[in-house]
């Protein structure tokens, strides 16, 4: 029985052959498509009929539902697999031990900062957040970028709401404290201090489109980049990881 490192080994050396077989061609057909040798092909027809991914009909092969199915799990592996390496540069700023579901990664944007753009992240960030009727997000540092973008939500009367470090919170309040009274006080405003530790800031903009939502992964030498999806996986992670510090969060009066 072939095993599936040999199957995915198959699929991996095959796949050319293994996607034009969606409709039967015949070997000299495969030839002619592939611009490929025949003795190419008669190697490439051997090992997919040997592990039944492909099937022969009259003079022809084409692929069976165990091929399709196979040729899409390799497809989706090299998805997962690219957007895992472009988003790697970020993730590497981050504990070993955090935990991302790499599907969230799928089709994301991913912005690093540089020595000559180095709030890349936050601009790309606070751009996507402009035009939000309701913005929550987490903070583990304080910004003005970050300031200036709640701000023009709080003046627009947009709900937004914030679970912020106990570390930047008491930050925020002295170096910026008749903002934060103003944000405090607002009514389209909530302000929530936790104890708990954040690798990362989170953000859930609700806008008229749709929602988009991502984090930017900060360092002590600066902000090291940001990845933001619009996503139902992406969002409904961020929903789940933005609730669960807000339920250790208290409000602040």
């Amino acid at each position: 029985m072939v095993s599936v490192p040999d199957t995915a080994d198959i699929v991996a050396r095959r796949r050319d052959v293994l996607r034009v077989l969606s409709t039967p061609l015949t070997k000299p057909e495969l030839v002619e498509q592939l611009s490929i040798s025949r003795s190419t092909v008669d190697r490439a027809i051997d090992d997919l009929t040997a592990d039944s991914l492909v099937t022969r009909e009259g003079s022809a092969y084409v692929t069976t539902y165990a091929g399709r199915q196979a040729l899409s799990a390799y497809d989706g592996f090299l998805d997962r697999l690219d957007a895992l390496t472009r988003a790697q540069p970020v993730l590497d700023a981050l504990p070993p031990e955090i935990d991302i579901d790499p599907a969230v990664l799928h089709g994301a944007t991913v912005v690093e900062s540089t020595m000559a753009t180095p709030q890349a992240p936050i601009e790309a960030a606070t751009a996507l957040g402009t035009g939000a009727t309701t913005l929550r997000a987490t903070g583990p540092s304080v910004t003005p970028q970050y300031i200036d973008e709640v701000a023009e939500l709080v003046e627009d009367d947009d709900d937004t709401e914030l679970v912020l470090t106990t570390e930047v919170f008491e930050a925020f309040s002295s170096t910026y404290d008749d903002i934060c009274g103003e944000f405090s006080a607002a009514d389209n405003m909530a302000l929530y201090v936790t104890d708990e530790t954040m690798p990362y800031a989170l953000w859930i903009a609700e806008k008229p489109e749709g929602t988009v939502s991502g984090i930017i992964v900060h360092t002590e030498n600066g902000v090291r980049g940001a990845i933001h999806n619009d996503t139902e996986t992406m969002n409904e992670w961020t929903e789940s990881k933005y609730a669960a510090f807000k339920r250790n969060a208290d409000r602040v009066d």
